[in-house]
């Protein structure tokens, strides 16, 4: 009883909560049902309220109190019943100063299955044609939710009289309610996208939610009471996670710091099934990532048949488990099942009494002033931000009357900026970071990109005597407007390979005088080269002060951005790429140099996949805003093409580069392009993604849902073939939706310039390896100009260097030897893999890697 009151008692907003099933024997006394309806009473300061906890009781013995404002019960659908009864139970139990309920999206839900549907054969009977069923549920929902609100309906009852004149109900239709119509439809579709996504995994394939409402109302009986409780009870599991959400604003949420509990004394009562439905349903939505605040604790007599082959323990070990589970950190996954057998006994007169001297629940409380801190803070704030500009009038005039003298962008006084290579841009850091300490491209501590600034920072530090200075300019930030969807930038992951080549580099310096010991400084060109040409004049300036530096490394990405920035940086300074893949990078910018395979050689090695599968058809998904993707997409069509491979319709992945002032675009048409793969998978194609690979991921759930479900069917997995997909496989801390195992109905084949494993250590992969690569090759040039001019190693002798052919072989990485510039020879015998995404978490994604010469 204390462990279930500690769960009860504390916050549960993102916590997993499980499923307390109690149960003693079938000819026993009963200990079990009259455990749970005994702890109802706990709940409540007295036997009729106030509610400490918000509860639910179904089943007898039923709830002391009168259900005041419940529903007309509905027979002819159990399951909507129960959850109706157990919405309304919550709704008039919640505790004293914590509001009111709401519970918009199962309202909203419990709409669609209430709208009346036009008859299929309302033609048939002289009614004329059916009407849209589209436009007939839109309507529905628009009446409801009018009807609802207090204003709205009123003014249409009031418009509804005929004595008002015609023009004034003209006047409201085209003025308020049109746009709102519009508004509230728009309103639906984003926040009931997931209700679309549901009836798109069962088949109903809806673009949005109106849409879905009306598959769902027009699919056969069967389905609808297949589906409803799956819909209803993850929308009522939406609405309880938001009801005890963090606010700021709202201090009655700040209130909210239990869980709902649901208690259910007898499983084999009369309402039996509709339970039993709704704790599978629970379990499958719990599994698929749900974490509805809710507890249920239930009764029954006889051993359960448990679908999870959940031991059962005794009172005991069941009070341990529950007290580890909240001892534990907020985000902890939870045991989802609790099995516990009540044995009959002694009454214990010590227990007895406990109970009674601790009756009731005692629920974390939150002070006033707590509740109400998100409107203190900021009103205390305003009062003193008042207070010190009344204070400060007479020196905010004479500042005012000052004149300006220096209105350059960007500057300010060097003696009271601790980082000036670096500014704000946005919401990113850009810039080159030139300081020993402090000075960072990102807020989070526990970044790997401020890890390696710090390393950086150590190991140049270590630098003795003459030396030579890199720069490693690339997109280090991710996409400042994608908050919930951000990726480690494959910039980072190369700058790691960069630093642990410089760590070797140097350490052999240090008994090699041949070799002069190199630093590294760091630039941000800010997400997809947002801030590049800026960057590149001001490493250009600094190039012009600082005599050792001698190259620039990095790049990491093939657009037009990175080609200005690269002509920004000045015809005389040699710059190296890593992952650079583009074939017009080197065309446009005659001081730049790769250091793996291009685009050409990528669609050659992408292109045999659908040769060897004897594939007749092909489908490339690429962004035309981006030329590395349309450049690749051109050259896999001519692969194909020589091969009699027709390629459909091309689809557009669009993720243009963003520019300032432009919130840039997301994928378009991804249920429609799911359903063109799914029926090119039928015809034996073949799928090609030649798009950035942050976007992938939202493509192969589409995919998953549209075509292979859970992927235990026997249909065989969706082949796609991808390119640019490395920072998904190489750097494991990836967020949930990113994870690439959870979507075993299609195989992931991906292009990687390395073999070697990542779960081995912390160190590896393709990005690592073009890292560490562009490094190496800088190193090796600057070494040669270094012998050549006397200790000189100028920007222009390194570029001297480079054209006239440099041999990159050392000890850092001796498996991959090569000579700079690449010739068509040399681009075909670098490194080049065609890997297999492992189902598994636990599985080295490069175990499953073949050279680019041939494919599994």
């Amino acid at each position: 009883m204390e462990a279930l009151d500690s769960q009860v008692g504390q916050p549960s907003h993102g916590r997993e909560l499980p499923v307390i099933l109690l149960w003693d024997d079938e000819g026993g006394p009963g200990h079990a049902s009259a455990f749970v309806s005994g702890y109802a009473g706990r709940l409540t300061e007295n036997h009729d309220g106030p509610y400490l906890v918000p509860r639910s009781v179904v089943g007898p013995p039923p709830p002391p109190e009168e259900r005041t404002g419940s529903p007309h019960p509905d027979h002819s659908r159990p399951d909507v019943e129960l959850l109706e009864l157990l919405v309304t139970d919550w709704k008039n139990t919640m505790p004293r100063h914590t509001g009111r309920l709401r519970t918009p999206a199962f309202q909203v839900c419990l709409d669609v299955l209430d709208a009346r549907m036009p008859s299929s054969d309302a033609a048939d009977s002289g009614a004329g044609a059916p009407r849209d069923p589209h436009h007939v549920m839109a309507q529905a929902l628009w009446t409801a939710w009018e009807q609802r609100t207090p204003v709205l309906g009123a003014v249409g009852q009031t418009l509804g009289n005929a004595a008002w004149p015609g023009w004034v109900a003209g006047i409201w239709t085209v003025v308020l309610s049109w746009p709102l119509r519009v508004w509230h439809r728009g309103r639906l579709n984003r926040r009931m996208r997931w209700y679309a996504r549901r009836m798109s995994s069962a088949g109903l394939a809806a673009r949005d939610f109106v849409q879905a409402a009306t598959r769902l109302r027009t699919a056969d009986a069967d389905q609808q009471r297949l589906l409803r409780m799956n819909l209803l009870a993850e929308a009522l599991f939406r609405d309880l996670s938001e009801a005890v959400g963090p606010s700021r604003f709202r201090p009655w949420r700040r209130r909210r710091v239990w869980p709902f509990v649901l208690l259910v004394p007898d499983l084999t009562g009369p309402q039996a099934t509709a339970v039993e439905q709704f704790l599978q349903v629970h379990r499958e939505l719990v599994a698929q990532g749900v974490r509805p605040p809710l507890l249920i604790l239930a009764g029954r007599r006889g051993e359960p048949a448990d679908p999870d082959a959940v031991p059962a323990l005794d009172l005991e070990q069941a009070a341990a488990a529950l007290r580890n589970l909240g001892s534990g950190p907020a985000n902890t996954p939870a045991p989802r099942r609790i099995t516990v057998r009540i044995a009959d006994g002694p009454e214990q007169p010590d227990v007895a009494r406990h109970l009674k001297l601790q009756a009731k629940v005692t629920p974390h409380e939150v002070s006033a002033l707590r509740a109400h801190a998100g409107w203190v803070g900021p009103a205390l704030a305003l009062v003193l931000l008042c207070s010190v500009g009344f204070a400060c009038r007479d020196q905010v005039r004479a500042i005012g009357s000052t004149p300006v003298t220096d209105d350059r962008p960007h500057t300010a006084q060097a003696a009271h900026d601790p980082c000036p290579g670096t500014r704000r841009a946005g919401r990113e850091i850009v810039g080159v970071d030139t300081e020993t300490e402090g000075c960072y491209f990102t807020s989070t501590e526990d970044s790997l990109l401020r890890d390696l600034q710090d390393r950086i920072r150590s190991q140049n530090a270590a630098v003795e005597g003459n030396h030579r200075t890199v720069v490693f300019l690339a997109p280090l930030t991710a996409d400042p407007r994608a908050r919930t969807e951000q990726l480690v930038p494959a910039g980072v992951l190369q700058l790691q390979g960069a630093v642990a080549a410089q760590k070797t580099w140097n350490e052999q310096a240090l008994v090699n005088q041949d070799k002069p010991m190199l630093k590294i400084l760091v630039a941000n060109t800010g997400f997809a080269f947002g801030r590049g040409r800026e960057v590149a004049r001001q490493v250009r300036r600094l190039a012009a002060k600082d005599a050792t530096l001698s190259a620039v490394i990095g790049i990491t990405q093939s657009r037009q951005e990175s080609v200005d920035a690269i002509n920004d940086l000045g015809p005389g300074m040699p710059v190296i790429g890593a992952s650079v893949t583009g074939d017009f990078m080197a065309q446009e910018a005659r001081n730049f140099f790769h250091t793996q395979p291009t685009n050409e050689r990528m669609a050659e090695v992408m292109a045999r996949r659908a040769i060897e599968r004897h594939s007749r058809k092909a489908l490339i998904i690429y962004d035309r805003e981006d030329r590395y993707s349309q450049e690749l997409h051109d050259d896999l069509a001519g692969r194909l093409g020589g091969a009699h491979i027709r390629v459909e319709d091309p689809w557009f992945a669009q993720v243009p580069a963003p520019r300032p002032g432009s919130d840039g675009a997301t994928a378009l048409g991804l249920p429609d392009l799911a359903d063109s793969i799914c029926t090119l998978h039928k015809e034996h194609g073949t799928t090609f993604y030649a798009a950035r690979g942050s976007q992938l991921p939202k493509v192969l759930a589409e995919v998953q849902n549209a075509c292979g479900g859970d992927g235990t069917t026997k249909s065989s997995p969706v082949p796609v073939v991808a390119s640019d997909v490395n920072t998904l496989i190489d750097f494991k801390p990836v967020p949930e939706w990113a994870e690439l195992y959870k979507y075993p109905a299609v195989n992931l084949y991906y292009v990687s310039f390395s073999d070697k494993p990542v779960l081995n250590g912390p160190e590896g992969g393709s990005d690592y390896s073009t890292g560490q690569d562009s490094f190496r090759a800088a190193a090796a040039a600057i070494t040669r100009a270094y012998a050549e001019s006397g200790g000189s190693a100028s920007p222009s002798n390194v570029l001297q260097a480079l054209r006239g052919h440099v041999v990159v072989r050392d000890g850092i990485a001796p498996d991959r030897p090569f000579t700079l510039p690449l010739d068509r020879q040399e681009r075909t015998s670098r490194p080049i893999f065609l890997c297999l995404a492992p189902h598994a978490p636990t599985v080295d994604s490069h175990a499953h890697c073949a050279p680019g010469n041939r494919t599994r």
